[in-house]
């Protein structure tokens, strides 16, 4: 007989889970060997439609269809399109056993990103609008996910932002109060517009350490005690920012987080441009093979890889030879990231000392320097007296006292 509490039967939701992945945290090891800024691969398959692709992180596996049809416009914008995002979990078994937690996990993905892409306006909804206040072209993405292995944030982002880019739709025309709706008469697809291209980025913080762990499965982002989100574009920009938990998530923390996502989301769109290159060079050559749902997900032949086309385990395996045996070193998984601090800034350097990248954070220039505990020593009776080097006095421009007395 199935227990009540469905949730134990997720990964890391149980005490022994927890406190075996703080431990391993702690020592600075993951279960998968991976280090705490290293990600898994992602791989992109583009099926024969316009606008689906499946990404797989891991095991974590994710699809995404766009899909176009013409619609009314709101009342508020009657000059723009519409984008819609929807989530669908239903392939994911032990989500399903509880309803509550099916429906939270939609709503937690659904609201992620809205803010991503709809909060952002990555897209040019005006060149969606077909005729003012009659009609416009209706967007809408779906997110199936398929397999859950954690991370579910970024597969979902990724899936979404590369459907995106890789949707095309038909070309229109409104003469005379007729519409009209070109399909298969030769004429292109058109691609859609964007204002900017948003990516996001998670990290799992742990209160047995300091160090935040970049793209966790489900057991290590069930066991976190706080979860960083952060979705950055390609101009290094700051699109939308989540952040939760019981951990202390404090500034020096949120901007080591924040200068390694900016650096990975500006890689990850760079590999999604490459990809869909590629996909653009088959589609010309006449190669269509992957095609329904199960081919998206089971081709290996038309898998796209991260590590692959950005040069990424070349690079480590160099890095790795070079390295004398016995240092230990961390190495990033991307060329253009800047590697994560192992341990917080020391008390020695004091709580007012800059960071040394931080081009997020306002520095004060009038700030002054207070004066040093030395300058004042206590006496027995308790007092405070001066110390004998006392500061020179500012010379004042004004008249002295007794000059002043003569004129009176």
């Amino acid at each position: 007989m199935m227990s009540m509490n469905s949730n134990l039967f997720e990964p890391g939701k149980s005490k022994p889970e927890r406190s075996f992945v703080q431990l391993a945290v702690k020592q600075n090891q993951r279960l998968d060997g991976r280090r705490s800024n290293e990600s898994r691969d992602v791989e992109l398959t583009f099926g024969t439609d316009w606008g689906s692709v499946a990404v797989s992180m891991g095991d974590t596996k994710v699809m995404a269809q766009v899909i176009c049809e013409m619609g009314l416009p709101s009342l508020s914008r009657p000059n723009e399109g519409k984008l819609q995002l929807n989530v669908l979990l239903g392939g994911v078994a032990f989500l399903d056993e509880a309803y509550s937690t099916h429906d939270q996990r939609s709503l937690k993905l659904n609201s992620l990103l809205e803010r991503t892409f709809r909060s952002s306006k990555c897209i040019d909804l005006e060149s969606l609008c077909v005729a003012a206040e009659k009609h416009v072209w209706c967007i809408r993405v779906n997110v199936n996910v398929i397999n859950h292995d954690g991370n579910l944030y970024d597969a979902s982002s990724i899936a979404t932002l590369a459907a995106l880019m890789h949707f095309r739709r038909p070309d229109v025309s409104y003469k005379d109060g007729e519409l009209r709706i070109f399909k298969q008469n030769g004429l292109e697809f058109t691609p859609l517009l964007f204002h900017h291209y948003p990516v996001s980025v998670t990290y799992c913080v742990y209160k047995s350490s300091g160090q935040p762990i970049l793209d966790p499965t489900l057991l290590e982002e069930n066991a976190a005690d706080s979860v960083i989100v952060l979705s950055f574009n390609s101009y290094q920009e700051l699109c939308s920012l989540t952040a939760g938990g019981t951990a202390p998530t404090n500034a020096p923390i949120v901007m080591q987080c924040a200068r390694n996502a900016a650096a990975r989301c500006k890689s990850l769109l760079d590999f999604v441009r490459k990809a869909l290159a590629l996909d653009e060079e088959r589609r010309s050559q006449g190669d269509r093979s992957v095609n329904g749902l199960v081919g998206l997900i089971l081709n290996t032949e038309h898998k796209l890889s991260y590590n692959k086309l950005m040069g990424i385990q070349k690079q480590q395996q160099q890095q790795q030879q070079q390295l004398p045996p016995g240092e230990n070193m961390e190495l990033d998984n991307e060329s253009s990231e800047t590697p994560v601090a192992n341990e917080e800034p020391s008390k020695k350097e004091g709580a007012g000392a800059p960071m040394d990248t931080s081009d997020w954070l306002p520095h004060d220039e009038d700030s002054q320097e207070l004066p040093m505990r030395s300058e004042a020593i206590p006496s027995k009776a308790g007092k405070y007296k001066t110390n004998k080097k006392t500061r020179p006095r500012k010379q004042n421009n004004s008249d002295s006292e007794e000059e002043a007395k003569q004129y009176i």
